[in-house]
């Protein structure tokens, strides 16, 4: 059995018309998930213009979809899983990874979901029950649910970039969009409901930014035992840093009662220093995520081409300094995305290399400034390159060794025409990544 959460009406487009031609859907091998890449449009509203136009839209324009989803309805407009399933067109016939990854043409054997957000939309309950749907569809068809959905962007990356988009609104990204259907999948069908965190004890108190909920297990989804206000102080005994991830923050404290609560909501006061005869080397890292400033030093560096470009070394380069596309590709010339697009590589290969940094730097004293720093070291020359560098050995070896600021600024050179040279701008950006880490 599968847990009906959320209640699916019907509201289909008429039949036969250019978007709802009739014709019965093959075997259903996988799921598209999509967004409508219009930000503020409600799912009524999408499915309306649907039905508008469903006589009178150009013949080279028939796309539709099986159903969309937003904070307030889920509405089939074409049959999947109130009716017998039907096709839609929401992937372009012509591109070939659907065949190689599923041997069908998506149009054939696949259900194409639609999710909306931003403007009125709630991100969040709209996210709900897309993450939800996806996970039905899933269970209804037999699919494996770590494997049988994928993105439109994916199946064609060269013109689309949703749900990535849409997502990226909210702060939320295709990963997490994946790795949440196989839990709702779970927690619907009664596997493996509670997930596997990984607590770090610890000592120590928080004070509340804002109004926050305290809950029973690290993520949204968990039952609130009760709310707070802000000013609240928190006793804490330990930390989760695999918990639900909100504006890409994992991190959350469980209190003194084994109850939960999202690191991003409170502060923790500085504590008092510990004796000259007591070291700090193995005390965990109280914020180990990247902050808003993170974000926008990068941003800064980087600065925004929505044009693909060669960057000092000859590479191909979008966005805010992105070589690789989400699924791997590399940025070739000619390639152009949307300021959204680039925000959602931004934010992807943030969070990337704030876990390869994670992975190596030593539990310490490492400030929020200082893990910003090397985060946006890592982002500019590669996890690979921090991992061996002469800058790792001393920050693992003493965080606040003078010298430090000397092995920034051993990565201030690029090959150019076959020859290593100093780049004005990497000086630059290693004096900044300097002053940060040791401000």
């Amino acid at each position: 059995m599968f847990k009906e959460r959320f209640t699916i009406t019907e509201n289909y487009l008429p039949k036969p018309s250019r978007r709802r031609g009739g014709a019965m859907l093959g075997p259903v091998k996988f799921i598209v998930a999509h967004d409508t890449g219009n930000a503020g449009s409600t799912a009524r509203a999408n499915v309306k213009w649907y039905i508008n136009t469903a006589h009178t839209v150009p013949p080279k324009d028939t796309s539709s979809a099986h159903l969309f989803v937003d904070d307030k309805e889920i509405i089939e407009c074409v049959p999947a899983i109130l009716g017998k399933p039907e096709k839609a067109w929401h992937v372009l016939y012509a591109v070939a990874k659907d065949n190689e990854l599923y041997g069908a043409n998506a149009n054939d054997n696949a259900i194409g979901v639609e999710y909306c957000f931003g403007g009125a939309i709630d991100d969040g309950k709209s996210y709900e029950k897309y993450v939800w749907v996806l996970a039905k569809l899933c269970y209804m068809y037999k699919l494996d649910p770590a494997t049988s959905v994928v993105g439109h962007f994916f199946l064609d990356p060269k013109r689309k970039s949703d749900p990535v988009t849409g997502l990226a609104r909210s702060r939320r990204t295709y990963e997490k969009l994946l790795k949440d259907v196989v839990e709702e999948y779970n927690a619907c069908t009664g596997k493996d409901t509670v997930p596997k965190y990984s607590l770090v004890q610890m000592q120590g108190e928080a004070v509340s930014t804002v109004k926050l909920n305290v809950r029973h297990l690290p993520t949204t989804k968990s039952a609130v035992e009760q709310t707070v206000a802000a000013n609240t102080r928190l006793p804490f005994t330990g930390k989760v840093t695999n918990g639900e991830a909100i504006n890409n923050n994992p991190v959350w404290y469980q209190d003194v009662n084994g109850n939960y609560f999202w690191s991003g909501g409170v502060e923790v006061p500085a504590q008092p220093a510990l004796p000259a005869n007591m070291t700090t080397t193995n005390a965990p890292l109280l914020s180990y995520v990247p902050d808003q400033k993170c974000l926008e030093f990068i941003q800064q560096h980087e600065g925004l081409k929505l044009e693909a470009y060669q960057d000092s070394a000859g590479i191909w380069t979008i966005g805010y300094g992105s070589i690789l596309y989400e699924a791997g590709d590399p940025v070739k010339k000619g390639d152009t995305i949307t300021i959204d697009k680039a925000f959602s590589l931004l934010t992807r290969e943030v969070e990337e290399k704030s876990e390869a940094v994670r992975k190596v730097v030593k539990p310490g004293a490492l400030t929020q400034n200082q893990f910003d720093a090397l985060v946006s070291f890592a982002y500019n020359v590669g996890a690979e390159a921090l991992k061996k560098s002469t800058l790792l050995k001393r920050v693992n070896a003493n965080p606040a060794d003078p010298s430090i600021r000397e092995a920034f600024l051993m990565w201030n050179k690029a090959h150019v025409d076959g020859k290593l040279v100093e780049i004005k701008g990497l000086t630059r950006r290693r004096e900044e990544e300097a002053d940060l880490y040791f401000s």
